[in-house]
């Protein structure tokens, strides 16, 4: 397995505060997550839900996680951070097999479900950031904000 848990965190985090306006927060009213360079192009999804089964919503939960990693592995680059806030951040291999937790999916997961999940690529300039709050993904970078305007995205609007 290509990830590797990242164990001076603090060195991690500075550089994501320094890059992202992110102020944690549990409210429905929380403030999205946005770069702080105000020329770096940026957009913020909501995320579809229309799923009506289980097995609908699984089969579609994993479908998600085959486009988001072709996504991660066209612009992301060899290598990039998987960061799940206040809990584990990774450093991985993009081409890699991403370890799955008891539920089956990734250990960080590419949509909320309660916790802030953010994929970085290592310069930290683009970036999917997921917000449980606003049930919302941020996208940074203009190369990535023009893909998903231009292709679409079968989990986002």
């Amino acid at each position: 397995m290509e990830w590797y848990e990242i164990e001076h965190v603090r060195a991690v985090d500075d550089k994501f505060r320094a890059k992202y306006a992110f102020k944690p927060s549990s409210s429905i009213f929380a403030k999205p997550i946005i770069p702080n360079d105000a020329n770096v192009v940026f957009k913020e999804y909501k995320i579809l839900s229309h799923r009506t089964y289980e097995e609908e919503a699984e089969r579609e939960y994993f479908e998600g996680e085959a486009w988001t990693k072709r996504l991660f592995l066209r612009f992301f680059g060899e290598e990039m951070y998987a960061l799940d806030w206040y809990h584990e951040a990774y450093r991985f291999l993009v081409d890699s097999e991403y370890p799955r937790g008891e539920f089956g999916d990734w250990y960080v997961p590419y949509l909320p479900d309660g916790d802030y999940y953010f994929f970085l690529n290592m310069e930290m300039d683009l970036a999917w950031l997921s917000h449980p709050w606003r049930k919302t993904v941020t996208v940074v970078g203009a190369e990535l904000v023009d893909y998903i305007e231009t292709n679409g995205c079968p989990f986002l609007k």
